[in-house]
């Protein structure tokens, strides 16, 4: 009976990582489409680095993968799946090297849980460097130093944030006062690492201007890509227990928060009672996130999901709490609360639209279809958005009318002045306009030309497409 409960809870994490997985790509799904569409494995591997703040293995992994199986929603995101179950196997290992029933319990409740599974079916890296540091952690743990040097070295240059796994691996060693010979494997292992990082250095530090360049240009963005606040750090508590949803209604979303947090507290206050025998999760899950936090005061970058990496942690932790309860009965009821939770959270992510992801597919082809010929979709920005511009069919006169990612009054009034004039309708896609566009300049000059707002449609993720017409 035992040979088929892991792969039973990997068919399962499967399935639940499969339904509803064709959802419309949104914004950062579509630019790295784009570019694994677009561009080939040099430019990913020199040129795309330079417009963006991810080192590149993630998009020539799936430049790979798409050459062979295509650019749909479903092929785009298969990648991350895959991931996401080997993240599941993974987990089953490393608990399982302590006792089976550790690595049974584990695997179960990281493939039911509503983050992993939300972020496993995501087109972006944030899966495959979970993977990864699963896999580096837990080769660091049985000493191959051959594959921890391997996966180490490919999980950095997958996402920057999971480097600071490295920093708790050092901290282990230290604690468990490990020999000269150890040490000298360890160290040797990182050599990889250290010698592709210094020929990475240049590149690297040309990121981090763009990245500083843009928080002074876009001085919103500081929201949306995280810092060290008090705020933030709630919501990585948040979405490790009820996963990516979230309600309008603050007081049921509080009060389901609270419910739910019951039990896991209750399992991670168990595991923090023998915080000794299991020193080394508890290292793997704290030490990246407090450093994260900390560099975050500096360089904005403490965002729930870009930890995913530390969620194995999590679940081993809350496993080994779990496991520590005496009393059997109470045992299984808190079991059965933290899987209650992950499920209701997986059903509300699956049955509500609001909830998914942003629905440009559904957008672009509402657009498309209502635009007349003497019409044009304008949008608050340099150029299309790139899921517009993925589902676009071309058939369609679409313009960018900002002369900036941060709007100027003067030159965008100008611009979409020039756009539209020859024009009796307009459609204008509304998307991040408190980030462009904070002081609606676009839609301003939209009025001041004699153009009337007549409907406006909502699109979940997209927000208000406005439709005007001329006076």
């Amino acid at each position: 009976m035992r040979k088929f409960i892991l792969p039973f809870i990997l068919v399962l994490g499967l399935i639940l990582r499969l339904i509803v997985i064709n959802q419309s790509l949104w914004l950062d799904e579509a630019i790295g489409a784009l570019v694994v569409k677009n561009q080939n494995y040099q430019q990913i591997l020199k040129e795309f680095p330079l417009h963006d703040n991810h080192p590149p293995l993630y998009y020539l992994a799936l430049k790979f993968w798409t050459d062979i199986f295509g650019y749909s929603e479903i092929a785009l995101r298969t990648l991350s799946v895959i991931f996401g179950v080997g993240m599941v196997f993974l987990i089953y290992k490393i608990g399982k090297s302590i006792s089976f029933k550790l690595g049974v319990l584990a695997a179960l409740l990281l493939a039911t849980s509503p983050f992993a599974i939300y972020y496993s079916q995501e087109a972006r890296m944030y899966s495959m460097a979970a993977f990864l540091a699963a896999a580096a952690f837990y080769f660091f743990l049985k000493e191959k130093w051959f594959s921890f040097s391997f996966f180490i070295t490919v999980l950095v240059f997958t996402d920057y944030m999971p480097v600071f796994l490295i920093p708790a691996l050092w901290l282990i060693g230290f604690l468990g006062k490990k020999n000269k010979t150890w040490w000298k494997s360890f160290l040797f292992s990182q050599l990889p690492l250290v010698i592709l990082g210094v020929a990475w250095l240049p590149i690297f530090l040309q990121q981090t201007e763009g990245g500083r360049w843009l928080l002074e240009t876009l001085p919103a963005w500081k929201k949306v890509a995280g810092g060290a606040t008090l705020k933030q750090a709630v919501l990585v508590w948040t979405k490790f227990v009820l996963g990516r949803i979230s309600f309008g209604d603050k007081v049921f979303y509080y009060s389901l928060l609270t419910s739910f947090s019951i039990p896991f507290l209750a399992a991670l206050w168990h595991a923090w009672k023998e915080r000794g025998k299991i020193a080394s999760f508890w290292i793997y899950l704290a030490i990246p996130l407090f450093l994260g936090f900390l560099v975050s005061f500096y360089f904005p970058a403490f965002i729930y999901f870009r930890y995913l990496f530390v969620v194995p942690a999590f679940y081993l932790l809350v496993s080994w709490g779990l496991l520590s309860f005496k009393n059997a009965k109470i045992r299984n009821v808190v079991i059965a609360g933290i899987l209650l939770a992950n499920l209701t959270g997986w059903l509300i992510y699956i049955t509500e639209p609001y909830q998914q992801r942003e629905q440009w597919r559904q957008a672009v082809a509402f657009v498309e279809s209502n635009v007349r010929e003497d019409e044009i979709v304008i949008f608050n920005f340099t150029q299309l958005f790139a899921p517009y511009e993925w589902y676009a069919t071309g058939k369609v006169v679409a313009k960018g009318v900002a002369d900036s990612i941060s709007v100027n009054a003067g030159p965008t009034r100008e611009i979409t002045r020039k756009t539209i004039k020859d024009f009796a309708g307009l459609y204008y896609v509304e998307y991040l306009w408190e980030l462009h566009d904070p002081d609606r300049i676009v839609e301003k000059t939209i009025k001041e030309e004699n153009f009337i707002r007549a409907s406006a449609f909502d699109f979940p993720g997209v927000g208000i497409i406005s439709y005007w017409r001329k006076i």
